[in-house]
């Protein structure tokens, strides 16, 4: 009895270890990779105890709160950019965790129409798209819409949302009928669906990078190390991305 008492708490103690050790970490994430975020987060914890929250917003609004103090440990960026003048600024060193596509969406139209014909047509009042201001989102539907001749065309017909969870927003509400979205968004979308070619803007590259609040977390550097797994990754392709 006595030995197997003992094997008892010997097979306790990595599980009692694990758990003394596990710490959480305040995560900023742009708001398209808000869904795949929770669910590698989950995964992650359970993998390994640690756990993440996470606050979701657009990679603008973000970014201002991280220079005005905010208490995030890491953050995943919509952009490269911003990632970049965090670093600049003294933060960790950027790492990228995945690509954005950039889809056209208008439940309501044919399905194989073209997107120029789609987009000028007159069932489309409004075309949302995501605030080039603040998200990275923005920046590429205003670029692929200049490349296809049509920023002038439907200028009247444009509105935004804050970041591009709002864009969607707008569409699967009915308020726009057509939006520049995440693919990452569309779970069995109905409608015209239409990825737009990666050669009308600049890739969506989205980078990670440990904030200075989070350099002493361990679940943050646990998290950022996640991310580069191959059970991340596949999470990651799942949910809409390309893979840097």
């Amino acid at each position: 009895m006595l030995h197997r008492a003992a094997l008892l708490i010997c097979l306790a103690l990595p599980l009692q270890a694990k758990t003394a050790q596990a710490e959480t970490a305040l995560a900023a994430v742009a708001a398209n990779f808000a869904d795949a975020a929770q669910t590698l987060a989950t995964q992650f914890q359970a993998e390994t105890g640690h756990s993440i929250e996470i606050t979701t917003g657009s990679t603008g609004k973000l970014y201002a709160q991280i220079t005005q103090g905010a208490p995030y440990d890491l953050l995943l960026s919509a952009d490269a950019a911003t990632p970049a003048r965090l670093y600049s600024d003294g933060h960790g060193r950027p790492q990228p965790y995945a690509i954005g596509i950039l889809t056209l969406w208008a439940p309501n139209m044919p399905i194989n129409t073209d997107p120029t014909v789609t987009l000028q047509s007159d069932q489309i009042r409004h075309i949302a798209i995501a605030n080039p201001d603040l998200a990275p989102y923005g920046q590429a539907a205003m670029q692929a819409l200049t490349a296809m001749g049509l920023e002038g065309a439907i200028a009247d017909k444009i509105v935004m949302g804050q970041n591009i969870g709002q864009t969607f927003a707008l569409v699967d509400s009915g308020a726009a009928e057509a939006g520049l979205v995440a693919r990452s968004a569309l779970t069995n979308p109905k409608g015209y669906v239409w990825d737009v070619p990666a050669n009308l803007y600049p890739p969506i590259q989205q980078h990670a990078i440990l904030l200075t609040h989070g350099a002493n977390n361990p679940a943050a550097t646990a998290f950022l190390a996640y991310l580069t797994t191959p059970q991340a990754r596949a999470i990651i392709a799942n949910s809409g991305y390309a893979l840097p």
